[in-house]
Order: C-alpha cells, then sequence, then structure tokens
C-alpha cells in the first residue's frame, strides 16, 4: 500500500454529518501512521475534486462516506461521484471501503470487474440510531458509536497493513462485540432498541474480493 488515503466526507444533513464527523476519527489515526490524507470534506466532495485526485495522486486505499444506493455513491448535495457506469474504472487496483447505503449491491462488483483489489460495503442500507440531544456533537453521542466504532475498524485495521478480509472480520467482530453487550442486562433499556439496526449492519457488510 502506498499509505495514501481518499476520503469523501459530504456534510449537509444530519446523516452526512454524522458520517462527517466519525471518519475524522479515522483520519487522525491515518495520520499517526504518516499516511498522505486526501480530505474531500464538505463541497469538496464533488466529482471534478474526487475523480481529479485519484487520476494525479493515485490513492491506494478510499474511504467512501455518504449516501449511496446499489449502483452509486454520492458526495456533496447527492452528487454522484462514482456508479456502474461513472468513473468506477478509477477503482483499478484500489482498496475501498463503502460508507454508503448499499453500495455494495451492484457497485461493489461492478468494482471488482473493473479491477479494484478489494470492496468492503453493505448490500442494503446501513442504519444507525442516535440521541437526538446529541446531534450537534455526534462524537459525544455514545448510541451513535455502537455503529460507527465497528464500521471505523475496517479502515483502522487497513491502514495497520492488515489485508481487506482481517479488516472485515475484525468489524464484524466488533459488532457482535456490542450486540453482546446490548443483551448483558446492565444495558439500559434504550440502547437495547439498537440491537436489531446493529445486527442489520452486521449481515448486510460484505468484503468482495478479486481472485
Amino acid at each position: 500500500m502506498n499509505k495514501i488515503l481518499l476520503v469523501t466526507r459530504p456534510q449537509y444533513d444530519e446523516t452526512t454529518n454524522y458520517l462527517y464527523y466519525f471518519a475524522e476519527q479515522v483520519i487522525n489515526e491515518a495520520q499517526k501512521r504518516n499516511f498522505k490524507i486526501l480530505d474531500l470534506a464538505g463541497e469538496k466532495a464533488n466529482c471534478k475534486d474526487f475523480s481529479g485526485r485519484i487520476r494525479k495522486i493515485n490513492p491506494d486505499l478510499i474511504f467512501f462516506n455518504g449516501h449511496g444506493s446499489p449502483t452509486s455513491i454520492a458526495g456533496h448535495n447527492d452528487e454522484i461521484l462514482m456508479s456502474v457506469d461513472k468513473n468506477v474504472s478509477l477503482l483499478n487496483n484500489k482498496i475501498v471501503y463503502a460508507l454508503s447505503c448499499g453500495s455494495a449491491k451492484k457497485l461493489g462488483q461492478c468494482a471488482i470487474n473493473n479491477g479494484a483489489r478489494s470492496f468492503i460495503g453493505y448490500k442494503e442500507n446501513f442504519i444507525f440510531m442516535h440521541e437526538r440531544d446529541k446531534s450537534a456533537k455526534p462524537l459525544q453521542d455514545k448510541t451513535a458509536r455502537l455503529f460507527f466504532e465497528p464500521s471505523n475498524l475496517v479502515v483502522t485495521t487497513l491502514i495497520k497493513d492488515n489485508t481487506p478480509k482481517d479488516a472485515f472480520n475484525r468489524s464484524q467482530k466488533k459488532f457482535k462485540y456490542n450486540l453482546r453487550k446490548l443483551m448483558t442486562s446492565e444495558s439500559p433499556q434504550e440502547d437495547r432498541s439498537s440491537i436489531p439496526w446493529l445486527y442489520w449492519d452486521m449481515i448486510h457488510q460484505v468484503c468482495l474480493e478479486n481472485a
């Protein structure tokens, strides 16, 4: 890996605001390991900047944050950055983690078919719960952290020079750990409402790799 990480993190609604701040934790960890960070934050998460940075600097690792569909990943204000018929060739020889709803369903396999080394993502919507009074300060939201800690483990494992399969497995183990913790009698009742959605995210997370 060439120790260059490209991160897209649009910020224009409540969902992307949470993704924006939790992705910052990953960026901080990558910087500690001397990664060069291409941070497409806010309005910079647009198609022109995205495709331009990849072509010019050629990062090995890409971390998408944003809304998505089975066939696409969006940037700021829902501008499409990547789809099955747009820019997918840019993922050739890349390792990708897409925290973008449903994008592993079709786009992930399309990326593999176009030469991506690996695509980790979700076949269905990534759903997280949060505390209403923490929306302005997402990193203080303990409920949201139950979802984003397993998610962040994908990239923080990859930057330690582990394989995509290792990163996927560590994320899965963290999902299971959080589920077990919520099922204990000591867990507050309001936290237990996160159980079905944590399980949902876990079973729909996939790791696709080139043979």
